[in-house]
């Protein structure tokens, strides 16, 4: 039976998505390249699951002939048709655990940023069903804290973990799994013929502005924290003004990527 996840994952985005979309680093070049070198041949269908605003959908445009995005949140799905301009490309309102697409249909299956919020036991059997023989999936996150200066990458995390312990004490808050546990929820699930681990990272440029936005994409956590302690606003300004005053008008991150591949 299919395993209901807590309707707070997914809605938790709602009126984040432009600074989301304006402020979250692109997957680099190589994991598509991780990923192919694992299919052996031109894909027809990828499916892009939890897709958000569209940054890890969009990559595959002109790569494959079909690309589908699923998301379920609404505000996230029309923030990633607005920004898509490829005919190629589709968005599509489900959840990882029920996708509607007929067996044996995808190529390849990526999950970027999101497989923490999704019941992986019925997901995994999901994925398994749609990918064809041969298919890939790719399940891949960046450090939360891109490499940009160390003061800069402390006061994030500070913020971020007195963000969460006041999200957290609210009732009923989101349910995430354990990102460490992706290649041993894989194994055990048994059928894939063959996983492993990979990782990459990118180099990107960046505006102290983005920066300051990308710590308050991280879930719902900074305005449950607002909502229940606003001096926290405080810890924002002052992570803002820190951020301005070490670093230029532009300069590079650098944003570090794992990733967990099975093939079928």
């Amino acid at each position: 039976m299919q395993k209901i996840v807590h309707a707070k994952n997914f809605e938790q985005w709602s009126g984040l998505t432009e600074t989301y979309h304006n402020s979250r680093p692109v997957p680099p070049e190589t994991i598509k390249k991780i990923i192919l070198s694992w299919l052996r041949r031109e894909p027809d269908v990828v499916v892009d699951v939890g897709c958000g605003t569209g940054l890890s959908t969009t990559v595959w445009d002109g790569v494959a002939k079909s690309v589908i995005g699923i998301e379920p949140n609404d505000d996230m799905r029309a923030t990633a048709e607005k920004y898509t301009a490829s005919d190629s490309i589709v968005y599509k309102k489900a959840v990882s655990n029920e996708t509607g697409f007929p067996s044996d249909y995808a190529d390849i299956i990526t999950v970027s940023q999101a497989f923490h919020w999704m019941d992986i036991d019925s997901t995994l059997d999901e994925f398994y069903r749609i990918l064809r023989k041969g298919g890939v999936l790719a399940i891949y996150d960046c450090e939360l804290s891109p490499i940009i200066d160390w003061e800069i990458e402390k006061a994030y995390d500070e913020l971020r973990a007195k963000c969460f312990d006041i999200s957290y004490s609210r009732e009923n808050p989101p349910v995430h799994n354990d990102k460490s546990s992706y290649k041993t929820r894989i194994r055990a699930f048994g059928k894939f013929r063959y996983s492993r681990e990979a990782t990459c990272h990118s180099v990107e440029k960046c505006t102290p502005q983005r920066v300051a936005n990308f710590a308050l994409t991280q879930g719902g956590i900074i305005n449950d924290a607002l909502e229940i302690d606003a001096t926290i606003q405080k810890d924002i300004d002052g992570f803002s003004d820190l951020v301005k005053m070490r670093c230029a008008n532009e300069f590079d991150i650098i944003s570090s990527y794992k990733m967990v591949l099975a093939v079928k």
